[in-house]
């Protein structure tokens, strides 16, 4: 094998994932076809094949020692996982799922047994939702198991009847699907082996199994909301990136915020496990408050649980988007966006 010449620039370790999301953006912007109505940016991208039709993409890569341990769990719970966090994609933009295909990396140590165990998972979970496993590809991976997930579903109505990032609006309410930081005690109760601890078997449950809120992000958009963003990298890490793209920030209330008392007594720094630890893949949304009294009944009628409303977004003025908090003494503190970060 030759021996890699080193280039200029940054390395990517340094810039960060994001930065690198904003490079490749640069570079592929003056190609885009006519007819893609959303691209890079956003959960999913939007195509229009044909006037009246949409279709939503989306894809995600899981790599072994990275995102998952295959001691921590079964082959069906892999593949449930790596089919979910795709879906919850296409949920955030209140699109339903209807092809997925699949494409892994093996070492050739695995038994053809756990392949079709991590297959199952992947079937049990989109035969909930209609989404059936159609293709991909299989090659050899020298030294980790890598699962890399592209789903396509529709989208109803025109472009406008996805949900976006940049669709808030100053005065709309900043509302969650369901409970922050279950995934991310679960990945601690794993790494550091705390099985015992109260709470722990559905932290664990929540993190190897997440549930795609498929369902809510349907009845979302049919009741009208325009903007929302599934919480892959907690509220603090997705949060900023609608204010960012709606030049708005956002005021949250740390009394409202849907955290478990299991959490909060499991561990000391729960605020940043909740809100910066990331993978609940609950829906962050934001709406005018007029709208939330269709919301939650479309909700009831769906025997869904409501959402929680834990903010409002506001001009910005003349500092540049971001959130703040509001303690339970009534100040507000400017928060520093964080979240789980691929390198660096």
């Amino acid at each position: 094998m030759s021996k890699r010449v080193p280039t200029a620039g940054k390395r990517i370790r340094d810039i960060g994932e994001f930065k690198l999301i904003d490079i490749v953006t640069a570079v592929v912007a003056g190609t885009q076809p006519g007819r893609l109505s959303l691209g890079i940016g956003d959960d999913a991208a939007v195509w229009r094949p044909s006037p009246g039709r949409h279709i939503v993409m989306s894809t995600d890569t899981m790599i072994e020692e990275e995102h998952f341990r295959l001691e921590w769990g079964d082959w069906k719970s892999l593949g449930h996982k790596a089919l979910a966090v795709n879906l919850s994609d296409l949920a955030a933009m209140g699109a339903r799922p209807r092809l997925a295909l699949v494409s892994l990396g093996l070492t050739g140590a695995e038994r053809d047994r756990e392949v079709a165990d991590l297959y199952k998972g992947m079937v049990t979970l989109g035969s909930e939702f209609k989404t059936a496993v159609v293709g991909g590809d299989t090659t050899t991976s020298e030294s980790a198991v890598m699962i890399s997930v592209t789903v396509l579903g529709e989208a109803p109505g025109g472009p406008d009847s996805v949900m976006k990032r940049s669709a808030a609006r100053a005065g709309d309410l900043v509302a969650v699907t369901g409970p922050l930081g279950l995934a991310a005690g679960g990945l601690e109760v794993l790494d550091q082996e705390l099985r015992t601890l109260d709470g722990g078997p559905a932290m664990e449950e929540a993190f190897l199994r997440p549930k795609p809120r498929v369902r809510e992000g349907r009845i979302l958009a049919r009741s009208g909301v325009r903007c929302a963003i599934d919480l892959s990298d907690g509220l603090l890490g997705d949060l900023p990136k609608i204010c960012q793209q709606s030049d708005l920030s956002a005021e949250i209330d740390e009394l409202r915020i849907p955290v478990p008392l299991s959490i909060k007594w499991a561990f000391e720094d729960w605020f940043d496990v909740a809100l910066r630890g990331g993978e609940d893949y609950e829906l962050l949304f934001t709406a005018p408050p007029s709208a939330f009294q269709r919301i939650n009944r479309n909700f009831r009628r769906a025997g869904l649980r409501l959402p929680t409303v834990i903010g409002r977004m506001v001009s910005r003025g003349e500092q540049e988007p971001g959130v703040k908090l509001r303690t339970p003494s009534g100040h507000l503190e400017q928060l520093e966006a964080g979240a789980f970060a691929h390198w660096g």
